[in-house]
């Protein structure tokens, strides 16, 4: 009512999920076809009893990515472009993965495209190396355990250029210079 969206109630709406009770809803979109539900959920009250936790009220939804840039391009809006990350955190497991996930985190935040090499304990630089040139990344920043005890990472470029030690607080000004 105060967003001056139209809307209508359907007293007969059925999710095909059985935990719901009382409230379901679905959110459509215009102009896509038969599959226009790009959204829907409804309240549940008896879930986390049923899977063993304490009575607790709930209301949750989900939704369908496909159907929500089709929703966006009948109305005219373009999706954003993603952006390719550029950088990639490579690390070797243990506490080095543990230091290369907040390093992920703080790069991502200062707005530097940065991926994380997936990476099971121990896996070898020479694959994180050929997922860097898969993904077509410009620098590797190298957490190994040396460079974790220095408080350090070894920057990488692809292109060629020296590899370089830096400061874990200094990486993101130095990537961004």
């Amino acid at each position: 009512d105060g967003l001056d969206q139209s809307y209508s109630i359907n007293f007969r709406l059925v999710r095909g999920i059985d935990y719901y009770t009382k409230t379901v809803f679905e959110v459509w979109a215009e102009g896509i076809g038969a599959q226009a539900a790009v959204c829907g959920g409804g309240r549940y009250d008896g879930l986390a009893e049923d899977i063993g936790g304490p009575a607790t009220p709930g209301v949750g939804f989900g939704s369908g990515i496909e159907r929500i840039v089709l929703g966006m391009q009948e109305a005219g809006i373009e999706p954003p472009a993603l952006e390719q990350p550029t950088v990639l955190v490579a690390h070797f497991g243990g506490a080095t993965k543990e230091a290369a996930v907040q390093l992920t985190f703080r790069l991502r935040a200062a707005g530097i495209g940065t991926r994380l090499a997936f990476a099971r304990d121990r896996r070898s630089m020479k694959s994180q190396m050929r997922e860097a040139n898969k993904h077509a990344i410009q620098t590797v920043l190298i957490l190994g355990d040396s460079e974790l005890e220095q408080q350090s990472v070894m920057i990488r470029p692809l292109d060629g250029g020296d590899q370089q030690l830096v400061k874990l607080t200094d990486v993101v000004a130095y990537l961004q210079s």
